[in-house]
């Protein structure tokens, strides 16, 4: 084989290795569709039925990799309807997606993984959401 004949096949080669990188999922991306795609239709879900108990599911979401090097959701519950105006937040829920990683963080308690992106879904997701209800339900301060 000539000298171009292994250039021009090495040249191939290259392309096709950096074509299969260039189609690996971007890991930020990944957390941020799990984040959108999942996690925030749970929380609707769950504020919508809360709502007439006087309960409201606070999401506050960080997907700008600018700022951070993963994506990130914070979520809690507060009282919608007090006859004082004030209101009781529950726990901060913090969720991390590190890649195809989701890990939950509480105050007080150690992080915990969730599991992957392909393995925890809606099902998954309302079951955090239903704990956390049960865990504000506990604490909550009805006047």
């Amino acid at each position: 084989m000539s000298d171009i004949s292994d250039a021009f096949l090495a040249g191939r080669k290259r392309t096709g290795e950096t074509r299969t990188e260039q189609n690996k999922p971007d890991p930020f991306q990944l957390g941020v569709d799990w984040i959108e795609q999942v996690l925030k239709p749970a929380v609707e879900e769950a504020d919508a039925a809360l709502r007439p108990h006087g309960v409201a599911v606070r999401l506050d979401l960080n997907l700008d990799h600018r700022s951070t090097n993963h994506a990130h959701a914070d979520f809690w519950l507060v009282q919608t309807q007090t006859a004082s105006g004030q209101s009781y937040d529950g726990p901060k829920h913090s969720i991390n997606v590190v890649g195809r990683n989701i890990m939950l963080y509480k105050a007080g308690a150690p992080g915990r993984s969730l599991g992957t992106t392909d393995a925890v879904g809606a099902n998954e997701a309302k079951d955090l959401l239903r704990q956390a209800a049960e865990e504000y339900g506990r604490v909550f301060r009805a006047e």
